[in-house]
């Protein structure tokens, strides 16, 4: 049986571990492997909450230096593996001697963190007024003090939303600042929101969602554009979940001109399709005055059940009639199409939306067997 070599297994997880930690990958975040959690120790990043601007200044600095170190691990772990597992040679400074290309790899692999510490204390100089960050600020403000505490000031209201539209990303939105914050010193968008437009420009659709979500996760693609000629356009994904929480909180609308289509969570779907089926059925009669609706207080109750669907006919001599048949309801209209939508959808298999639609209900009033094809508009 053949044995690979240590080395050879070490460089495989070791690839592994890298693409998980750059790409911050959820269970990386979850487990702790994150240059924020790293970072985080000594307090040394202080509190976003009050420093927003300072926090993340530090973050993408400390975070470029750690991922600068990542060679120089890989390299002299490498050296010790094949030399005290695999055997290969007698000591470290033997390898090296035989392994030219690797000891010149682990120098050059020594100017990364060097360069990046040298650009983190030249980043610090002056309050960190030297960071990158500060290059789209000064579009703004030649007062860059004043500029990131009212940028600080904004972040700890309540009202401010924090999407994050990648594991590298995060978008925050303010009164006045529409501000897009990633994991590098390079990464900071930010526009002032009476001044920029907002379009829809792509979405994609996956059958399997990471985050459990019935029916797939749908992204949507939306451009940022500024008034401001120095202030370059950029774009971000965002769970299409998060599109109307987005669209509350912006003062401007997020046009939508290819008319790309936003998808809602299952139940929202459901109920359009509900809706739309439920048009399609006989209308029911009714006289009296109309209550409002028991379920939401707001609409006037506008459904009623009433046996009409295949299911509910005489069996045939000799036939068992189904155990599931729907049965009489005599309630009065006491529901709206919304909340009865809504009422058929949280009594299904949550796990196979697909079998909704088919499948039957307890009158939420008396409890009678109803389907789809049994809920009529009132006339």
């Amino acid at each position: 049986m053949l044995e690979a070599p240590a080395t050879a297994i070490f460089s495989i997880f070791y690839s592994v571990f890298c693409t998980g930690f750059l790409c911050q990958f959820r269970e990386f975040r979850g487990s702790g492997l994150s240059p924020e959690a790293l970072l985080a120790t000594g307090d040394w990043l202080g509190s976003e909450q009050i420093r927003f601007l300072r926090y993340h200044m530090k973050r993408t600095a400390g975070t470029f230096v750690i991922h600068s170190l990542l060679p120089l691990v890989y390299l002299l772990s490498l050296s010790y593996i094949s030399v005290t597992m695999d055997l290969s040679h007698p000591s470290l400074h033997h390898y090296w001697q035989e392994s030219p290309l690797v000891y010149n790899s682990l120098l050059l692999s020594l100017l990364l963190p060097i360069t990046a510490l040298t650009l983190l204390w030249y980043w610090s100089r002056d309050d960190w007024l030297q960071h990158p960050f500060s290059s789209p600020l000064l579009a703004y403000s030649s007062s860059l003090p004043s500029l990131a505490a009212d940028i600080d000031t904004q972040f700890r209201r309540i009202d401010k939303i924090c999407l994050r539209t990648s594991p590298l990303q995060q978008l925050v939105v303010t009164d006045s600042w529409l501000i897009l914050v990633g994991a590098w010193p390079w990464s900071l968008r930010i526009c002032q929101q009476s001044e920029v437009a907002l379009q829809l420009v792509g979405s994609d659709h996956h059958v399997i969602s990471t985050e459990g979500e019935l029916g797939g996760t749908q992204y949507l693609t939306i451009q940022v554009t500024s008034r401001r000629a120095e202030v370059a356009p950029f774009t971000f994904r965002l769970n299409s979940l998060e599109y109307q929480n987005l669209q509350d909180r912006l003062d401007s609308t997020i046009h939508n001109a290819r008319n790309v289509q936003v998808y809602k969570t299952v139940s929202e779907r459901f109920v359009e399709v509900f809706k739309e089926q439920v048009s399609g059925n006989p209308r029911a009669e009714h006289t009296g005055e109309l209550e409002p609706c028991i379920g939401c207080m707001t609409e006037p109750s506008n459904v009623k059940l009433q046996r009409v669907c295949p299911s509910s006919s005489p069996a045939p001599p000799g036939v068992d009639p189904p155990a599931e048949s729907c049965v009489n309801c005599y309630c009065r209209p006491m529901w709206c199409i919304d909340c009865m939508a809504k009422w058929f959808a949280s009594r299904q298999d949550q796990s196979s939306p697909e079998t909704w639609l088919g499948s039957r209900c307890p009158c939420p009033t008396c409890r009678s067997k109803f389907c789809v094809l049994d809920v009529c508009l009132l006339s």
